[in-house]
C-alpha cells in the first residue's frame, strides 16, 4: 500500500512506526517512551502543541490502562501513531473531540460521545490537500 504522505516536514512516516514503538515501555527512560516518541514526530510533522500533547495522553493510556484492542489501533499502537497525525492534520477538530472523548471515559469524565476520525485513505488525502499539505496520492483529475 502506498502512504499518503511518505515525508512530511523531514518526518519519515514511512518508518515511523519503528521509531515509535521500540522504544521500551517498561525500564524506558522518562521522556522516551513511545507516547513522547510520537508527540516529537507529531509536532515535527505540523501537529499544533495542544492537539499533540492530547493525542501523546490517548496514545499513553491505551496501553497504561489496557484498552481493547481496537481502541489501541485506533491510538497508535499498530501504526505507531502514523494515521492519528494525518487525522489530527486532516482533521483537527474532530481529531481534538474523538480523543477528548477517549481520555474522558477512560478517567470517568463526562466528556460528549465523539465518533471515531475516518481511516479512509481517500478521506484523509483530500482534506490533507484541502488544507494544503500535499499527499501522494493521485486523484484521476487533469492529465497525469
Amino acid at each position: 500500500m502506498m502512504p499518503i504522505v511518505p515525508v512530511l516536514n523531514g518526518l519519515d512516516l514511512i518508518r515511523l512506526r519503528d521509531v515509535v514503538l521500540t522504544s521500551p515501555v517498561f525500564g524506558g527512560t522518562a521522556g522516551d517512551y513511545p507516547w513522547d516518541r510520537w508527540m516529537t514526530a507529531a509536532l515535527q510533522a505540523g501537529v499544533p502543541e495542544d492537539l499533540a500533547n492530547q493525542g501523546r495522553s490517548v496514545f499513553r493510556e491505551a496501553f497504561q490502562h489496557d484498552w481493547p484492542d481496537q481502541a489501541k489501533v485506533e491510538c497508535g499502537w499498530l501504526d505507531g501513531g502514523t494515521t492519528m497525525i494525518l487525522q489530527a492534520l486532516a482533521f483537527p477538530e474532530e481529531a481534538a473531540a474523538r480523543w477528548n472523548y477517549l481520555y474522558s471515559a477512560d478517567n470517568f469524565g463526562d466528556a460528549a460521545y465523539a465518533d471515531e476520525v475516518t481511516t479512509d485513505p481517500m478521506d484523509i488525502a483530500e482534506a490533507l490537500e484541502a488544507r494544503g499539505i500535499k499527499t501522494a496520492v493521485f486523484f484521476g483529475k487533469g492529465s497525469a
